[in-house]
C-alpha cells in the first residue's frame, strides 16, 4: 500500500524482489531450525527496500524543481498597470515604472542627461494593464537662460497686411532644455511700450503698452516701418526697420541681448 500509485515508475527487477519477499512472509513465522536462513532473508529484504526507496527518491527529485522555472517565467510575463510617464524626466519615469512593476523601453532621442530629458509620449495609456511600456524621449536642447523670439525674423505669412512685434530679452547662462522640437523653443515677451513709424516719420503706433506675454498687432499699408521700444525696466531696444509687403503678416520683434 505504501507504493500505491508509484508502481509504474519501478523497474521489473525491484518488482520481482518485492514479490519474493511477500511470498516468504506469507509462509508464516520461521522455525528454530530455519532461524539463520530467516535472518539472511530479512537482511536481503532490508537491502531491497533501501534500493527501492533510493530509486523512488531519484524519480521524484526532478519534480521538486519543475515548478521553479515556470514560476519565474510567469513572474517575468506578469502584467502591470501602466503609470503616467508623459512629461516626466527619464530618471523620474524609470523610478515610476519600476514602482509599478512595469518594464520600460526607451525610444526617440538618445538619452544623454536623463535628469533633464523628458518623455514625449507613451504607447500604453495610464491605468491600462501591460507587460511593457514604450516611451518616446525628447531631445536635449542647448539654449540660453533667457530665450528670445522665434528664429528667422522677419517672419512672413500670407494674410492681412499687418505688422506684429514684441519685446524680448535674450541671453544669460547656458542651460539645457528638453522639448520634442528644439527649434520650437520660443521665449516669453516682456512688458513695456512699442512705437512704430512709417517711412516718412508718421507715428502709426505711439508708445503702445504691452504686458508680459503680449504682442502688438498693427494693420498697415505696404511699405517700410521703423520699430522701437522701451522695456518696463527702462532699457531701450531698437530702432529696427522692416518692409511689409501687401497681403503679408510680418513679425519683427525687438530683442535686448544680455550677457
Amino acid at each position: 500500500m505504501i507504493l500505491d500509485g508509484m508502481g509504474h515508475d519501478l523497474s521489473s527487477f525491484y518488482w520481482d524482489q518485492l514479490v519474493d519477499e511477500i511470498s516468504t512472509h506469507a509462509q508464516g513465522a520461521p522455525t528454530n531450525e530455519s532461524f539463520a536462513g530467516y535472518r539472511v532473508a530479512m537482511n536481503r529484504s532490508l537491502r531491497s527496500w533501501s534500493a527501492i526507496v533510493a530509486v523512488v527518491g531519484l524519480l521524484l527529485l526532478p519534480l521538486t524543481f519543475t515548478g521553479t522555472p515556470s514560476a519565474a517565467a510567469a513572474s517575468a510575463h506578469s502584467s502591470c498597470r501602466a503609470p503616467r510617464l508623459t512629461g516626466l524626466t527619464v530618471t523620474a519615469a524609470r523610478h515610476r515604472a519600476k514602482a509599478a512593476g512595469c518594464q520600460l523601453r526607451l525610444s526617440g532621442a538618445v538619452v544623454k542627461i536623463p535628469t533633464i530629458q523628458t518623455i514625449h509620449t507613451q504607447n500604453v495609456r495610464p491605468g491600462v494593464r501591460a507587460t511593457l511600456v514604450t516611451v518616446a524621449v525628447n531631445p536635449l536642447c542647448p539654449s540660453s537662460g533667457a530665450i528670445g523670439p522665434p528664429p528667422g525674423e522677419p517672419i512672413m505669412k500670407p494674410g492681412p497686411t499687418e505688422l506684429i512685434s514684441g519685446l524680448f530679452i535674450e541671453g544669460g547662462p547656458f542651460i539645457y532644455r528638453s522639448v520634442p522640437n528644439c527649434e520650437s523653443l520660443v521665449g516669453k515677451s516682456s512688458g513695456g511700450t512699442i512705437t512704430i513709424t512709417n517711412s516718412v516719420g508718421t507715428v502709426i503706433a505711439n508708445n503702445m503698452a504691452l504686458s508680459a506675454g503680449q504682442l502688438l498687432y498693427v494693420n498697415v499699408t505696404t511699405g517700410a516701418y521703423t520699430i522701437s521700444g522701451v522695456f518696463s525696466s527702462g532699457l531701450k531696444a531698437g530702432p529696427i526697420t522692416v518692409n511689409v509687403p501687401s497681403g503679408e503678416m510680418v513679425r519683427q520683434d525687438l530683442v535686448l541681448d544680455v550677457p
